[in-house]
């Protein structure tokens, strides 16, 4: 019965370990990267509109004031998230900027969302919660690493439900 207790708590030890490393890493850039490529129906001008229409105005409050760019084919945009920390004083969650680029090509859609950082009176990057190592270590990082995958999951599945076709009703003649 021991040894049953003991392989149990050394899988969920491998397992928590484990998913506190399993963050996507640009290789080029060294920063927490959640990037997709979507293919899609349509001209780019209709994708383009959907994504603005259907996604940026309805996840955003005012996407106007978020985006840094806006061609017609690439949006660039920064905005923030609050994390939980478990504390009830919720002025005490940190918040997390982040970047997004969404870029259109015939066909095909790329998000990306990378730049996490926590606003502090100096901002520190996300990635610096990953490193164990790191005397100032706190077990509560790993759970806002979750939170920020979480987070990220949800913007893309909103995304993506986004730039699904609006389907036409054709009406009939009498």
């Amino acid at each position: 019965m021991k040894k049953v207790a003991l392989l149990f708590v050394a899988i969920l030890f491998a397992t928590v370990t484990f998913a506190q490393t399993n963050m996507p890493i640009d290789p080029k850039t060294e920063k927490i990267c959640f990037r997709r490529v979507i293919n899609t129906v349509g001209s780019e001008d209709e994708v383009f509109n959907r994504i603005y229409s259907g996604f940026m105005n309805s996840y955003y409050k005012s996407p106007s004031t978020i985006l840094q760019q806006n061609d017609g084919r690439t949006m660039k945009g920064k905005h923030q998230m609050q994390l939980d920390n478990g504390d009830p004083v919720k002025s005490k969650w940190p918040w997390i900027t982040y970047r997004f680029i969404i870029e259109v090509r015939e066909g095909r859609v790329r998000y990306t969302l990378t730049d996490f950082m926590q606003k502090t009176q100096s901002n520190h990057p996300c990635e610096e919660w990953m490193n164990k190592e790191d005397p100032n270590y706190q077990p509560v990082w790993d759970n806002y690493l979750e939170q920020m995958a979480a987070f990220a999951e949800d913007w893309g599945q909103k995304f993506e439900e986004s730039l699904e076709p609006e389907k036409v009703i054709e009406e009939e003649e009498w």
